[in-house]
């Protein structure tokens, strides 16, 4: 009985619990409904509202056709342009000189440092030359010694010459005593034997008279070969002299020291490199032309220079063109004079441009390499949107049409790209131009 009285309550509990449950739910949809309307009543009102608020959305056109625009065109056309070759090569100095020694001696001054400026005989190197100061000495010593042996042969010769006259005299006046001995015994007036006598004293003078002219002969050899050894001396004397000169070495121009080979101390002998120096204001450009070029330079020829380190071009004249090409490049080697110097250093890098060469004939001096370009002025040019283009004119209308330029040549430009022969376009076009604007051609 308990048991089912237990039961019946859970029913009741459980009857209470499905209700509360379903009048919840049914709020719960009732809240939501509301809600949804609520929002739907809102859109409509705010959509009626921004309905009655809502004006026509402009219409963008491109541009303008009621009023054409006046501008000034131009044709695009092919024309004859230059060729411009350019060779690289480097700037180096006319005058490239490496001092060395004559003499052998010990370095004393070394008074330059590499990239000094020197002066025309200004002194450079001083050598001991001590040993070659001993040797001139001794020559000058030479000197005095041979002078000496020409006097005495000298003397000598004129004392020889003194003997010779009185032993003339003396066989002169025996011969005369000869001829009167032979008379006076013809005719028996003196004896046999004082012919004798005559005779031998002529002979005896005359040969005493042919002693003295030997002497003569070998005294004047003598002189001869004293007068030589002077020479010989004073010939040594100069060679030892300039020797001694040879010991200082001065600068033979104007010039920068690029490069010292000894220092203080050292022993210089001859031929040995000491310093070089190059000149500083007379500069060349010098660069490798090809052979199927060469033809079409001639010296004297006026040319330009690009320097890339100064960013600028420097005038010359082809001052040297080498006949001889380099067996494996076939190239030849071309220099040219630059006339202004100002800021170049020898080694710097350069472009040598040719612009229309020139080839000589037998009576003519004929251009060559004309090359047909398509040109247009570059006040045409305008950039959009980092595009350089121009604006074409095409049915009354404007086009903007991008381009690829090349070379500038004056205040003409080369087009590559882009444009055909015969297009027309706009000169200096307004920044606000725009693409289907309506132009009229002035």
């Amino acid at each position: 009985m308990n048991m089912m009285t237990t039961d019946k309550s859970q029913n009741g509990i459980q009857n209470k619990r499905r209700g509360l449950r379903s009048s919840l739910l049914g709020n719960k949809f009732l809240i939501i409904g509301v809600a949804s309307g609520l929002i739907l009543v809102t859109g409509g009102m705010i959509w009626s509202q921004s309905e009655k608020n809502a004006q026509p959305a402009p219409v963008l056109s491109v541009a303008s056709t009621s009023t054409p625009l006046r501008v000034t065109t131009e044709i695009a056309r092919k024309q004859g342009v230059d060729i411009l070759r350019v060779f690289t090569g480097s700037i180096e100095p006319l005058e490239n000189v490496t001092l060395t020694s004559r003499v052998m001696g010990q370095i004393t001054q070394l008074t330059v440092q590499e990239g000094d400026r020197v002066k025309a005989g200004d002194s450079l190197v001083e050598i001991d030359v001590a040993d070659i100061r001993a040797q001139s000495n001794q020559a000058l010593a030479g000197v005095t010694m041979a002078q000496s042996n020409y006097q005495n042969s000298d003397a000598r010769l004129q004392q020889s010459l003194g003997q010779l006259v009185e032993v003339e005299a003396e066989l002169a006046e025996a011969q005369l005593g000869q001829r009167r001995m032979k008379i006076l015994q013809s005719e028996g007036a003196v004896s046999q034997q004082l012919l004798d006598q005559a005779n031998t004293r002529v002979q005896m003078l005359q040969a005493r008279f042919e002693q003295i002219k030997a002497g003569i002969s070998q005294s004047q050899a003598m002189m001869k070969e004293a007068q030589a050894q002077v020479s010989q001396a004073q010939a040594q004397v100069v060679q030892v002299s300039a020797s001694l000169n040879y010991g200082t070495i001065t600068a033979p121009f104007d010039a920068i020291v690029t490069r010292k080979h000894t220092e203080v101390g050292a022993l210089a002998g001859p031929g040995q490199s000491l310093v070089t120096l190059e000149s500083s204001d007379r500069l060349r450009f010098s660069t490798q032309v090809p052979e199927a070029m060469i033809a079409q330079i001639r010296q004297g020829q006026k040319v330009s220079v690009y320097i890339d380190a100064l960013n600028r071009e420097v005038s010359g004249t082809v001052s040297h063109i080498i006949p001889a090409a380099d067996p494996t490049t076939r190239n030849f080697m071309v220099k040219v004079t630059l006339n202004g110097t100002a800021g170049l250093i020898s080694g710097m890098f350069g472009r040598l441009k040719l612009t229309n060469p020139t080839v000589a004939t037998n009576s003519t001096v004929a251009k060559v390499g004309d090359r047909q370009a398509l040109m247009i002025s570059q006040t045409a040019l305008v950039k959009q949107f980092g595009v350089t283009g121009v604006f074409k004119v095409v049915a009354g209308q404007t086009n903007f049409q991008p381009i690829t330029t090349g070379r500038v040549t004056g205040d003409a430009i080369e087009v590559f790209s882009g444009l055909a022969d015969g297009d027309r376009i706009v000169l200096q076009p307004p920044t606000d131009l725009k693409n289907g604007t309506a132009v009229q051609v002035n």
